[in-house]
């Protein structure tokens, strides 16, 4: 009976894991790496998308109901995962073990990444307005390490959101056949540099502007 609740138990959080990094996460990343596309066009045309982002009605509810918690319950399920799984690559060196132990180093890099990312964002760079956002955040890029340190996170994020999306249609039952999961794997992995190009256009938006 325990063993039974305990089964049931870890079945429900790694499916619930899973849930939250397809919605609103993945959601999200996405339109966070667009609207900061912006960076782009001009800095007054970034600085207005992030004062309309910033004056949404109900943005507390938004930030702490629909991204933080459950982001911060992904974070440790995710933990949890890494902790509790067994990568067997000395024993299988296949891709899918390859990508296996790559999900969980990445799961790390973005963990420590967004912690930065968050804190430094909402309590160091842009804690009032109203403000030259653009201008802060082309000074903050203009660091060489900072800048390599988006580079990395944003990288890391494109590909565990791309594989972990991966694992999801195979986890749920979408792709059930060798060959929908090659193919899945390999739109999802297109899909993953699509969204790095993305992120890195947005930053080289800053610095080159």
């Amino acid at each position: 009976m325990s063993a039974d609740k305990t089964t049931y138990a870890e079945f429900l959080i790694r499916r619930l894991h899973s849930l939250t990094g397809l919605a609103p996460l993945a959601v999200f990343l996405g339109f966070h790496l667009f609207a900061n596309s912006y960076s782009t066009k001009s800095g007054g045309a970034f600085n207005s998308i992030v004062d309309s982002l910033r004056g949404m009605p109900y943005l507390p509810f938004i930030e702490w109901g629909l991204l933080l918690s459950p982001f911060i319950f992904h974070m440790v399920a995710g933990v949890w995962i890494i902790v509790t799984g067994q990568p067997n690559i000395l024993r299988q060196n296949r891709p899918r073990n390859w990508a296996y132990v790559a999900q969980r180093v990445t799961a790390i890099v973005v963990f420590v990444f967004i912690i930065y990312h968050v804190v430094t964002m909402k309590y160091v760079y842009l804690d009032s307005t109203p403000m030259d956002y653009y201008e802060i955040l082309r000074a903050k890029f203009a660091t060489p390490w900072i800048y390599w340190w988006y580079v990395i996170g944003i990288g890391c994020a494109a590909f565990h959101l791309a594989n972990g999306l991966c694992t999801f249609c195979m986890t749920w039952g979408i792709t059930v056949t060798r060959q929908s999961q090659r193919l899945t794997a390999a739109a999802l992995a297109a899909a993953g540099m699509i969204l790095f190009a993305i992120g890195l256009t947005a930053l080289n938006g800053f610095t080159h502007g």
